[in-house]
């Protein structure tokens, strides 16, 4: 499976609940995902490439992994408010394997987070 980019995720007001996402990989053949999913990592960057939140599956209630198999990949970005300030920000989901590969920029994109209107 090639790698997903460019992913424009749909706008989030500040203060409400971001709706997550959910990704699940099936492959019988390919070598990139024979190995366990141990880990994923959801980076937010601001416009001016900094690091702005970090989700991370080693911590609860932020990703879920829930099918780590070999050939069947599956995780959630869990649902939250987004404690980050109203711009344009720029995300990549990072995996690790049980064979040691990290892949940085597997999944990625965009989204807008805007103020809220009735501030």
């Amino acid at each position: 499976m090639p790698d997903l980019d460019n992913i424009n995720l749909p706008p989030v007001v500040t203060g409400e609940t971001w709706s997550g996402m959910s990704v699940t990989i099936t492959s019988s053949d390919d070598a990139k995902y024979a190995d366990t999913l141990t880990r994923v990592i959801m980076s937010f960057k601001d416009q001016s490439g900094a690091i702005a939140l970090n989700l991370d599956s080693n911590d609860a209630g932020e990703i879920t992994i829930n099918t780590a198999t070999a050939y069947a990949w599956a995780f959630t970005v869990e649902p939250r408010l987004l404690s980050i300030a109203a711009s344009f920000y720029t995300w990549a989901i990072q995996v690790n394997d049980s064979g040691n590969v990290v892949d940085k920029d597997w999944v990625k994109g965009t989204l807008q987070v805007i103020a809220d209107p009735h501030v």
